[in-house]
């Protein structure tokens, strides 16, 4: 537990390093090594005997992105609306992986072929990527802090999720959410972690963390809420690759904590659902694609 702990502390010690004193570039290249070592761990989880192939596919779906719309520019202009609808793509998936880790273990034949399982690990980790650069260039020539409160905020729904479920359910969890999947996981915990995520939720609104994604109410509410319960199941999905082939951490990286995948899994739902349902709710996709 002490481990686990003082890794914990590190780890949100280095985010916030990263997050507010890293310029645009740098912290390009910091989303890129996450992208990069999810992909590298992501190979066995993907029934590949290497770990090269996914991350050889991972590496040139990435380039091919930065070639279209280099991040380097969303500093001084809007990203292109293609680009959002990359991170829209994680939507309908995440919506799908529900009822994969739903369907688990009598529905897995879909991760017999490899080619599928590919695509599913893009939609998991290329949204997410994007999302992460959309939310930091925000409003980054005006204020440089801006778009680092608002991806610590996203962020920071997880977090609080995570530990709210986490001492909820050692405190009064009775009730297997989904013993299949993840046999540790309460209903109880699961509700402690959503009421404890929205207390954080409308701290960080009140003192304006969520720069424009707070300006809307009600496209913010069902971002924010979107966010919380699929980042649950952005957890429970990476569970379900683990079990279907037999791996229990997906590296160990982090003493205590595992791997990366281990640590961003939940993260890979949040961010790009968060930025989806905003975009979707407050109509600004439609304007920007009529634009």
């Amino acid at each position: 537990m002490g481990v686990r702990i003082a890794t914990g502390i590190v780890l949100i010690a280095l985010v916030v390093l990263w997050l507010f004193f890293a310029d645009y570039a740098v912290f390009t290249m910091g989303a890129l090594l996450i992208y990069m070592v999810g992909a590298y761990e992501m190979g066995p989880l993907l029934k590949f005997k290497s770990r090269i192939p996914f991350l050889i596919v991972a590496a040139v779906a990435a380039t091919l992105m930065f070639m279209v719309a280099p991040p380097g520019e969303y500093v001084t202009s809007a990203p292109p609306v293609y680009m959002q609808y990359l991170v829209l793509l994680a939507l309908p998936f995440w919506c799908v992986a529900v009822m994969l880790v739903k369907a688990y273990p009598h529905m897995v034949k879909w991760h017999d072929q490899k080619w599928l399982n590919c695509i599913v690990a893009l939609l998991m980790l290329l949204p997410f990527l994007q999302g992460l650069l959309m939310m930091r260039a925000v409003n980054f020539s005006s204020n440089y802090y801006e778009g680092a409160y608002l991806v610590i905020s996203v962020m920071a729904l997880v977090w609080a999720a995570d530990s709210g479920a986490y001492f909820t359910g050692r405190m009064v969890g009775k009730t297997p959410l989904m013993p299949e999947v993840s046999p540790k996981k309460t209903r109880e915990g699961a509700l402690g972690g959503v009421v404890f995520a929205i207390v954080v939720m409308y701290l960080a609104k009140y003192y304006g963390f969520y720069s424009i994604y707070g300006t809307d109410e009600l496209a913010f509410l069902v971002a924010a809420f979107g966010a919380i319960i699929f980042s649950i199941f952005g957890d429970l999905m990476e569970s379900v690759l683990k079990r279907l082939t037999g791996i229990k951490d997906s590296g160990k990286i982090f003493p205590g904590h595992g791997g990366m995948l281990d640590r961003i899994d939940s993260q890979l739902a949040a961010i790009p659902v968060f930025l989806s349902l905003y975009w979707l709710v407050s109509g600004e996709l439609f304007h920007a694609a009529a634009a």
